[in-house]
């Protein structure tokens, strides 16, 4: 009676979910995909699919379905794409902005990452502003402090031993990024807090547990608890960042009308103008401090994970390319004899080598798109067609860009590839949606990157990298290198 009860409501399920998402199946038929199973879709192919595996997994699943495919997982449609031509076309709409990322919803809010499409113009726009030219200057001179700092910590360590280039650069970056975004050097129980509260996240992404939300609430209490916690400790301190800053307006206001007020709590000094001032001087749509706390949040995790991922892969890849380390030295160079100083506008080879860093390691490996609205597109393959809406999109850039009809020697680190003829480098994605700090991270990187090439010899000791996937881009040996100083 059990086993008959429990057939006819699987079988009743699996007509339930075959109706509901009939209107999606009509619309894929041109794409292939894996067998799919009545209810559970294929299930079997995202089972297995941890962050080692990812990457092996992913070209065996592209070189057998092809660039563009279907996976069904239960209801919902996952569409796997690592073809340019319609890459592009999704990523410069201006309908198909949402980006569909659910695990992070608790931590970044409402932020830039995941706002509504409504919101997302003007929160972009209050990011760019960060970036204007008036305050890159001062920013820059931040980066270069915390350059000289990064050549401190590495002294202590060039002894020609192997050593870990993550452990080295994560606490500087991170320490910058929360400096630029909050206009304030992090205390050690706030950056703790950010690494510790970043790798939860990275411990649940491709995680079952965390297919939902309802089976993260389920199978991880102790987890959850800790991770709302966390987030409860950061969003206290920007909510009190954010008060006296509001206390300091008032201070100053006060003040020009002759009033003499006792402000026991200053706000620390700082020559650039923070993502948080820029936040609470917009005037056109007041945000709210949960909002803001948003915005900060988002910042800093994209900021730190990410700029940190593509520093630790630009030093393992100079060091594994002694030629490319020569000329980058011999550049450097000619730019302190010319000007006493290096002048990061003229480092092109640099610049170039950091691009062709991006393109082989982009952190962001996925990006991400859920479809609204039905999206027609065209196709030099599989032809004109329309992908329904609420179909989730995952375009895969580390794929993308190694595409050998692409980038002639896809899987080979060119230094000069960008110099000349670049091609297309989206890492930092396209169209409106695009990242508004890729200057800005272009700029971090080779400032930080030129002192420590010319103080230093990258030596390529150690074990390969063994890449991973763990919200971004990684390596699970972690990124391995020794030092010998000029």
């Amino acid at each position: 009676m059990i086993l008959t009860t429990t057939f006819v409501c699987f079988c009743l399920a699996s007509a339930f979910n075959y109706f509901r998402t009939r209107r999606q199946r009509l619309r894929i038929t041109n794409l292939k995909g894996p067998f799919t199973w009545p209810l559970l879709g294929s299930m079997h192919k995202l089972l297995f699919l941890k962050p080692k595996n990812f990457f092996k997994r992913s070209a065996e699943y592209l070189a057998k379905y092809g660039t563009l495919s279907r996976c069904w997982a239960f209801h919902r449609l996952f569409l796997p794409l690592a073809d340019l031509e319609l890459a592009r076309q999704i990523l410069e709409s201006e309908k198909h902005l949402e980006t569909g990322s659910e695990l992070m919803r608790d931590w970044l809010g409402d932020g830039v990452l995941m706002c509504q499409q409504d919101k997302w113009q003007h929160r972009h726009a209050l990011i760019s502003g960060l970036f204007r030219k008036e305050n890159m200057d001062p920013l820059m001179e931040l980066c270069r402090q915390q350059a000289e700092q990064v050549q401190q910590k590495l002294m202590e360590q060039a002894d020609g031993s192997v050593l870990n280039a993550w452990k080295i650069v994560y606490p500087s970056i991170l320490d910058l990024i929360v400096r630029t975004t909050c206009g304030f050097s992090p205390s050690e129980d706030y950056a703790k807090n950010l690494v510790d509260l970043t790798e939860i996240y990275r411990k649940r992404f491709l995680s079952l547990q965390s297919a939902n939300r309802f089976s993260y609430w389920l199978s991880s209490p102790f987890m959850r608890r800790r991770q709302n916690k966390l987030i409860k400790k950061l969003n206290a301190e920007h909510k009190d960042l954010i008060n006296r800053y509001r206390q300091d307006q008032q201070l100053k206001m006060k003040t020009s009308e002759g009033l003499v007020v006792d402000h026991s709590k200053p706000l620390p000094p700082q020559w650039h103008e923070s993502l948080l001032q820029i936040l609470l001087k917009n005037q056109d749509q007041e945000l709210s401090d949960e909002e803001i706390c948003a915005e900060l949040n988002t910042c800093n995790y994209l900021g730190f994970l990410l700029c940190s991922s593509a520093l630790s892969f630009a030093l393992v890849s100079i060091a594994r390319n002694p030629s490319v380390q020569q000329k980058c030295l011999e550049e450097l160079r000619q730019a302190q004899i010319k000007d006493q100083a290096c002048n990061l506008e003229k480092l092109p080879y640099l610049e170039a080598v950091v691009q062709e860093t991006l393109r082989l390691y982009p952190p962001q490996v996925i990006v991400g798109r859920q479809l609204k609205h039905d999206f027609s597109y065209t196709h030099s393959v599989v032809g004109d067609a329309e992908l329904p809406f609420g179909a989730e999109i995952y375009i895969n850039l580390y794929e993308l860009q190694r595409n050998e009809s692409r980038y002639a020697k896809a899987n080979h680190f060119q230094g000069d590839r960008f110099l000349d003829s670049p091609p297309e480098l989206l890492s930092f994605s396209l169209g409106p949606r695009s990242c508004p700090a890729r200057m800005f991270s272009i700029k971090l990187m080779k400032t930080l990157l030129a002192p420590t090439l010319t103080n230093f010899e990258l030596l390529p000791y150690g074990n390969e990298l063994r890449l991973d996937l763990r919200l971004v881009l990684g390596s699970s040996n972690g990124f391995q290198l020794a030092l010998k100083p000029r």
